[in-house]
């Protein structure tokens, strides 16, 4: 984990969340944002392809990489609202119970 030198502007739940449990603070706001990485890629990797028997592996090439990319950034997201480094109402309010 790094070094914050600031201090959180939102609620803490969890400091230093495990891997587990950043995925399953995932939300819908996440899944969405793993689909559209995803869905926005096979079309890029797709005109990318100049040749034709390039286009195919280049399209599910693409959709990987947007996968990988859109798994990150949902990481990345929820892990911050698991840190308070974003906003994270719902979270506080479900940890709360």
């Amino acid at each position: 984990m790094g070094i914050f030198f600031e201090e959180p502007k939102y609620p803490v739940i969890d400091r230093n969340p495990s891997p587990s449990t950043t995925i399953a603070n995932f939300n819908l706001t996440d899944y969405l944002r793993i689909t559209t990485f995803t869905a926005a890629s096979f079309p890029f990797g797709y005109l990318a392809g100049g040749n034709a028997n390039v286009r195919g592996p280049s399209m599910y090439t693409a959709g990987l990489i947007g996968l990988m990319g859109g798994i990150m950034y949902a990481y990345q997201c929820s892990s911050g609202r698991l840190m308070g480094r974003f906003p994270n109402d719902e979270e506080v309010a479900k940890h709360k119970k």
